[in-house]
């Protein structure tokens, strides 16, 4: 026959273990729940009606479309694919005289074209565009610019970068943007705020370890 007390250790440590799993599964879950939500309640953007846009006669004179696939391809992080419809299209609206979509299309290429650039001349272009009068009074335009700005600033300055995701947060949720919202509640979380979870979620462990072992 066992020995009652090893068995008793035995299923102690067992249950242990299955706890922390436990924890840290739900730490995980807590943590990565807004990416989550934001997977399960993508919009899938059909594909372009050409395979490629800027060869298509019809396409390649439209700033619209060029402007929305590569809108697209920027919220896939496919930047290399977005880089040349922001160029025409930034081209296109200029010729019209839509200096708004131009500015759009300007900030998606000035990100699009940052791994050719110093983080620091980017971050200092698209502050440049943020005090332009017709971005401060666009709400969906200045999100689009604060969007780039804080992604730009995660490599050099993230407080400034906190800064700007939490503006475009704000924004997004007055505009109903939701998929926007999420991103920017996920960027706007510090270092330190995602350190304190996995802190929390090792403090339980502890105490859950102690318990059992007082038990």
């Amino acid at each position: 026959m066992g020995c009652p007390s090893l068995r008793m250790r035995v299923s102690k440590w067992r249950l242990a273990v299955y706890l922390s799993l436990c924890l840290v599964l739900l730490t995980f879950l807590i943590i990565s729940r807004k990416y989550i939500w934001l997977y399960a309640t993508r919009k899938l953007a059909p594909a372009p009606a050409s395979a490629d846009l800027l060869r298509d006669p019809k396409s390649s004179q439209n700033p619209e479309v060029l402007l929305t696939e590569a809108k697209r391809l920027a919220w896939v992080f496919n930047w290399p694919k977005a880089q040349p419809l922001y160029v025409r299209a930034e081209e296109l609206f200029r010729e019209k005289g839509d200096t708004r979509n131009e500015v759009y299309a300007h900030v998606g290429r000035i990100r699009a074209q940052s791994e050719t650039m110093s983080w620091t001349d980017v971050s200092k272009l698209l502050g440049e565009q943020l005090d332009l009068p017709i971005v401060k009074s666009d709400q969906p335009l200045r999100l689009w610019c604060l969007a780039a700005k804080g992604y730009t600033d995660l490599e050099i300055n993230p407080l400034s970068a906190k800064q700007a995701w939490q503006e475009a947060q704000s924004i997004a949720h007055q505009l109903g943007e939701s998929q926007w919202e999420a991103r920017a509640k996920g960027k706007g979380e510090s270092r330190k705020e995602v350190l304190s979870h996995f802190n929390a979620a090792f403090r339980h462990l502890h105490e859950a370890a102690f318990l059992l072992g007082a038990a």
